[in-house]
């Protein structure tokens, strides 16, 4: 199985030459760079299905752009699917899904779970608001703050397990994990969204001490839509997981990692 992060929580899944992304979202960096968004565009546009984890504008914004002219079905809770059809996405291509669900695409086998979204602490605020991008550009926080507010989580976000090729792989859409919920444990590979806290190191370890991955990929750690998100340095957490022994990558945008 070939796992690629398209950058923010975009990641795409492909076996047997059917692709699933998750969450497919262009970025909207201060100076946009017009000919990295045409070739993240083309990519999401080979995605065989899209799933979506939550309805924030990081993880839905871009899809009424991106499949308008196509024919894909995207999966996703209620309010996610509401919101996109409130941008114009057609309801037909939209699949409700819930906690408790299971697909069967392609060669792949998922299970729907109730995740969490974290909590943004204090510590996250006062980071934002000390940003020299965030001095700078006062009205762009205010911006993407109020599209935030447009693009509402409602208490749904998703915690998948995708099973394919005799591997399982375990998707959260945020690093927060419902507790009255039962995780499958020991999948090979958990993809774990690294930002939204203060300290993201501290509220991810005790989702790794409860699910015991035998692998780790970050993503979500990008400076994607600033100065409301931030580049998260990640070599203290990896290194941490390797002496608990536990493998651990912060992914590489377009790097393509085999499961």
């Amino acid at each position: 199985m070939k796992l690629r992060w398209c950058g923010t929580a975009a990641v795409m899944l492909e076996s047997d030459g059917y692709r699933i992304v998750f969450d497919p979202f262009l970025g909207m960096p201060l100076a946009r760079k017009p000919f990295e968004r045409e070739r993240l565009t083309a990519v999401f546009r080979t995605a065989d299905a899209v799933l979506v984890t939550h309805g924030h504008f990081d993880h839905i914004h871009d899809i009424p752009e991106l499949y308008h002219n196509s024919d894909i079905e995207i999966y996703a809770t209620d309010t996610p699917c509401k919101t996109l059809r409130a941008h114009g996405v057609d309801p037909d291509k939209l699949r409700l899904i819930a906690p408790g669900d299971s697909l069967a695409l392609n060669g792949f086998r998922i299970q729907v779970y109730q995740g969490r979204h974290c909590r943004f602490d204090l510590g996250v605020v006062k980071q934002t608001l000390c940003k020299a991008d965030t001095l700078r550009h006062p009205k762009r926080l205010l911006e993407l703050w109020r599209l935030n507010k447009q693009y509402d989580e409602n208490g749904e976000t998703l915690f998948y397990e995708i099973e394919a090729e005799g591997k399982r792989i375990q998707l959260m859409g945020s690093m927060g994990m419902d507790l009255s919920t039962e995780y499958p444990l020991s999948a090979d590979a958990l993809i774990l969204p690294f930002q939204g806290t203060g300290d993201p190191s501290a509220t991810v370890a005790p989702i790794v001490d409860k699910l015991q991955p035998r692998r780790i990929y970050l993503d979500h750690y990008d400076d994607a839509f600033p100065p409301l998100s931030s580049q998260i340095a990640t070599s203290g957490f990896v290194g941490r997981m390797f002496r608990q022994g536990i493998p651990c990558v912060a992914m590489k945008q377009g790097r393509e990692y085999i499961i």
